[in-house]
């Protein structure tokens, strides 16, 4: 099972997503893990990555990896969940920290579908919506947000089920609700 999961900033996706991979696991019996993007780039972001496992508590396996998501898939089992928090921020590592291109990128996500297509895991990746309101000048920002679509358009094609959460309201843009 590969589900997408998109929405605005505090739309309620990250939560939407940890209740999708919830069921998914106690309907696998498999092992629960929250593969988390976000680096501790200042004291800041330790806060709130703190505050998220917290949150969370001993349900999950929180797995730490900000750019190498494949490395870490090629460990997952059949059954397991793996929920991915979050797709932009992953983009952002590699295409301003690894300088990857378009077609590096897509190559990786594609990757992960394959990767828990052939070993029946679940894949549960969340992202932000970043391309709604006024578009930007600035050459960098605009090739971060034509990125993020271009991966967007391709998980959808590729999930089982697409969702967009909007004040925490699912629309189910591909699959259906259970």
């Amino acid at each position: 099972m590969i589900a997408f999961i998109c929405g605005g900033a505090r739309s309620g996706k990250s939560q939407f997503a940890e209740n999708m991979a919830l069921k998914l696991t106690k309907q696998k019996n498999g092992s629960l893990y929250y593969l988390a993007t976000a680096r501790k780039s200042d004291e800041e972001m330790v806060e709130r990555i703190l505050i998220h496992q917290k949150d969370r508590g001993d349900t999950w396996s929180t797995l730490e990896e900000p750019y190498d998501l494949e490395k870490v898939l090629m460990s997952c089992s059949t059954n397991d969940v793996i929920l991915i928090d979050c797709l932009t921020i992953w983009l952002s590592n590699v295409m301003f920290d690894r300088d990857y291109g378009i077609e590096k990128v897509e190559d990786e996500v594609s990757s992960w579908i394959h990767l828990a297509r052939k070993n029946q895991f679940s894949l549960v990746i969340v992202s932000n919506e970043v391309n709604e309101g006024t578009p930007f000048a600035d050459e960098f920002v605009l090739m971060y947000i034509y990125s993020i679509q271009k991966l967007h358009q391709l998980l959808v094609t590729q999930a089982d089920t697409a969702v967009e959460v909007q004040a925490g309201i699912p629309t189910y843009w591909k699959g259906e609700a259970e």
